[in-house]
């Protein structure tokens, strides 16, 4: 039987088996050479792929098109392309800006494609940024009559913070400074505000309390039967030993302080 022929050829249509339908290859494999390079990545878009920008031309196009917007035209954001448009560059700091935005090494346009263009691209435009900028500041200055050194060093520092942005400061979060159960006996508990948050499920009668260096001890639950809950408390900052005395086999107290973390 030629092995080239459809099962049951030849047979009445009643008897044939249908066709098999065929599928494509799985990612990865040799013979999969029709999937998109997004698709092979586990990128998939709802209809055409978007084409990658260039990274030379976005950049070319900021620096001497920039005061137009037109590098924000190409890389797909008309609403920040007609706002540099309208104030002709943020005055000049917009397109200064734009011109290392382009040479980071995440930039992307306004589908969240990648620009098109290689590390030593992006290392000889942001020279080629810090050059503009500079010859920027010393015509500036040439006209101003104001001190060269100052006005750079000052240039030179908005640059770095743009390329190396401050971490943003610390908040203050719920830190757990105490934890036991059943398993985990009881440790000593650090509080530095003195307001701490208690959770805690018993399966028995329980009493809980904080014992200071000095001082009577203060207590924090005392409880008749099983149950869970919540509680506060108030007390001085500083270091104390946590005492749980329940006849329960199972159970967990946590204790919480609403601060900065560390």
């Amino acid at each position: 039987m030629d092995p080239t022929l459809n099962p049951g050829q030849g047979l009445p249509s009643a008897l044939r088996r249908p066709a098999r339908k065929t599928v494509d290859i799985p990612f990865g494999l040799p013979g999969n050479q029709d999937v998109p390079l997004p698709g092979q990545n586990g990128l998939f878009f709802e209809g055409d792929v978007p084409p990658l920008r260039s990274l030379r031309t976005a950049w070319l196009l900021a620096l001497f098109l920039g005061f137009t917007g037109a590098d924000r035209f190409y890389l797909r954001r008309p609403v920040t392309g007609t706002l540099k448009l309208l104030t002709l560059g943020g005055a000049g700091i917009w397109w200064i800006i734009d011109l290392f935005r382009i040479t980071k090494e995440y930039a992307a346009d306004g589908a969240s494609m990648p620009l098109a263009g290689t590390n030593s691209q992006r290392r000889g435009l942001r020279l080629a940024s810090i050059a503009v900028a500079a010859a920027l500041v010393a015509a500036v200055t040439y006209i101003t009559g104001e001190p060269v050194a100052g006005t750079i060093t000052a240039t030179v520092t908005a640059v770095n913070e743009l390329l190396n942005p401050a971490p943003p400061p610390p908040v203050k979060e719920w830190v757990t400074v105490a934890e036991a159960s059943g398993t985990k006996p009881p440790g000593p508990v650090v509080t530095v505000t003195g307001k701490l948050h208690i959770e805690y499920t018993f399966t028995g009668p329980a009493v809980a309390y904080l014992q200071p260096a000095k001082g009577p001890a203060i207590t924090i639950l005392a409880r008749i039967k099983a149950g869970a809950g919540a509680t506060g408390i108030a007390l001085q900052p500083g270091t104390y030993t946590l005492i749980v005395s329940t006849t329960g086999t199972i159970w967990h107290l946590t204790a919480e302080e609403y601060r900065l973390p560390g």
